[in-house]
């Protein structure tokens, strides 16, 4: 059924596409309208094409391609940016660097986003390996929420060190905010007074953006 409407999506395209190209612009303004219009139609069928390409490749031996991007020096994990910060800063001061360049805390909820940090991690070559994530309990103790405001389902906590554990060696606040360990893919909580670098994402960018 996807199938079927994605022929007759195409084939609706290329008769509108057919029908604009007979008429002939009168004047520049009409000329950008036709334009204007065409454009839009290409868009539509370059992202449908891609994101069909995309569903396909992960069903056969064809190479993947991203129907989206990432700034440079950015890594990208599925429709996800990813950037490692080497600067030392405390957890809420991290907070606001991110939102400076468009972006928050790392959220990171799936095992191939750790992957790809831990892949980072070990490219910048860089002894720290524990780095600031989007997570905290400060408003309420137990209650890990994430910066966007959303309720933790998924943790990555070490167990082994039964983390989170709340101690209270760094200060009597306790440990409210969250690390990972780039290198084990482990969460620890700790004092959000602490200077640590910072894990900041944003949304990749559709290689075609909608005017």
């Amino acid at each position: 059924m996807k199938g079927n409407l994605s022929t007759i999506l195409c084939a609706l395209m290329g008769l509108l596409v057919s029908e604009i190209s007979c008429q002939a612009p009168k004047s520049p303004e009409e000329e950008v309208k036709f334009l204007k219009v065409r454009l839009q139609l290409m868009k539509n069928h370059y992202k449908l094409m891609c994101n069909q390409f995309s569903s396909l490749a992960q069903n056969c031996s064809a190479p993947a391609i991203r129907c989206t991007e990432c700034p440079d020096g950015w890594l990208q994990v599925e429709d996800q940016c990813f950037f490692l910060s080497t600067k030392k800063q405390n957890f809420s001061t991290s907070a606001e660097k991110c939102k400076d360049i468009g972006a928050h805390l790392a959220i990171l909820t799936t095992r191939e986003q750790h992957e790809a940090v831990e892949k980072e991690g070990r490219r910048l070559g860089w002894s720290q390996t524990f780095y600031w994530i989007g997570l905290s309990d400060s408003e309420n103790e137990g209650d890990w929420k994430w910066v966007d405001n959303s309720m933790l389902t998924t943790s990555f906590w070490n167990v082994q060190k039964s983390e989170p554990d709340n101690h209270t060696d760094g200060g009597p606040e306790g440990e409210d905010c969250a690390v990972v360990d780039s290198f084990t893919q482990s969460w620890y909580d700790v004092p959000c007074g602490f200077l640590y670098p910072r894990i900041c994402q944003k949304p990749a960018v559709p290689l075609i953006e909608d005017s």
